[in-house]
């Protein structure tokens, strides 16, 4: 188990591709990809995100990449640890540009609300393991115009008014990146869990939601290890959700 891992070693870059995720799977299956491989495209023409989301990205604007891991000492039900971990790294690259970044649960990072960058993760498991991962993650970076409807997002340039060189970005991500995931490949649960739940958007906070029973007042009290958001209503029960079974209100 490889615990000094250090991700974009090899790194393949591409001019444009479908998915930097299904690139990641196709070279998985063929037995070409090692540990900590990182597929970087300047343009990705079927990007996607939780749920099928599109992901916008003008061409040469934004990081769009896959990093591969064989995360095979994680079992299934601690999986969302990858995730928190991943998200962690992002929070530490934005919080090294001066911008003050929350995890919005459960794969999406946010600036006032706002999204500025999201996270793919798609395992593959071997029995109650995890034989591969694939992590792919959108940063908005130089872009500053979007027109999918129904998307409330920002980037690292309009929110520091700055233009970023994406190389030296990119380099910057995947160190913090590695970090993280170094404490992943180290068992430190709780020093991740802990620094997830510090930056975990409402964590706490009453605020509104929707389930299938309707629209509710709720606050997040807990994250659970297979990534089940906990909330406390206001009539003092406490519900568990899944990904797709909530929604957070306006």
């Amino acid at each position: 188990m490889p615990a000094e891992i250090t991700l974009g070693s090899p790194l393949i870059r591409l001019d444009h591709i479908d998915s930097t995720n299904a690139y990641a799977m196709s070279i998985i299956k063929k037995r070409e990809a090692g540990e900590g491989t990182v597929i970087l495209a300047d343009f990705q023409t079927g990007g996607r995100g939780q749920k099928g989301n599109v992901w916008e990205s003008q061409k040469g604007m934004n990081l769009t990449f896959s990093v591969i891991l064989f995360p095979e000492f994680l079992e299934a039900g601690k999986q969302f640890y990858l995730l928190m971990s991943t998200s962690l790294g992002m929070i530490d690259l934005l919080k090294q540009a001066g911008i003050k970044a929350m995890i919005k649960w459960p794969n999406d990072i946010c600036v006032s609300g706002k999204k500025i960058s999201g996270i793919l993760i798609e395992n593959s498991l071997k029995g109650a393991y995890i034989s591969s991962s694939i992590v792919g993650i959108g940063l908005n970076v130089n872009q500053t115009h979007y027109v999918t409807p129904g998307i409330m997002p920002t980037s690292v340039k309009l929110e520091t008014g700055r233009e970023m060189n994406c190389d030296i970005l990119f380099s910057e991500t995947l160190r913090h990146l590695t970090i993280w995931i170094r404490k992943l490949y180290r068992n430190e649960w709780p020093a991740i869990r802990e620094k997830y739940l510090q930056h975990l958007w409402q964590y706490h906070k009453w605020s509104d939601y929707a389930d299938s029973t309707g629209s509710f007042r709720g606050r997040i009290t807990d994250i659970l290890e297979g990534g089940e958001l906990v909330i406390e209503k206001q009539n003092g029960i406490y519900e568990k959700y899944l990904f797709k079974e909530i929604e957070y209100g306006s």
